[in-house]
């Protein structure tokens, strides 16, 4: 195996990682008080109900999601893709600890450079 192959895989590998991160950031959020799904907090119960479902869809969806990310590695320029994983790990971060806003200046800050070297990304092709 040649390294950019390598790299290539490896870059899919991460990319399929944070999206499916992404995508569980969505689903729920585990904080020092609770459960947090769609905005309310949960039982036990109903946390281990929706924490099944979403390791068995995310497990199913898996596979198609490192083809799109093998598709993104190979068309998309690397300073766009770098942009997009800075940008989901502002999200996910900010999701994850209840009192960091995504409206603070920091955060606006490295959501605006994301998108930045997203857009800086496709006008240097």
């Amino acid at each position: 195996m040649f390294i950019p192959d390598f790299l290539i895989n490896q870059s899919k590998l991460v990319l399929t990682g944070i999206l499916v991160s992404f995508i569980s950031s969505l689903i729920f959020r585990i904080t020092p008080t609770g459960f947090i799904s769609a905005g309310k907090y949960r039982s036990k119960e109903a946390a281990i109900a929706i924490y099944i479902f979403a390791i068995i869809i995310l497990g199913f969806f898996t596979p198609i999601i490192y083809e799109i990310s093998g598709l993104i590695v190979i068309n998309i320029p690397i300073i766009s893709i770098a942009g997009f994983i800075i940008l989901c790990s502002n999200f996910i971060i900010n999701q994850s600890v209840p009192t960091w806003k995504h409206t603070s200046l920091k955060t606006l800050l490295i959501y605006f450079i994301s998108i930045t070297l997203i857009i800086l990304g496709f006008l240097l092709i």
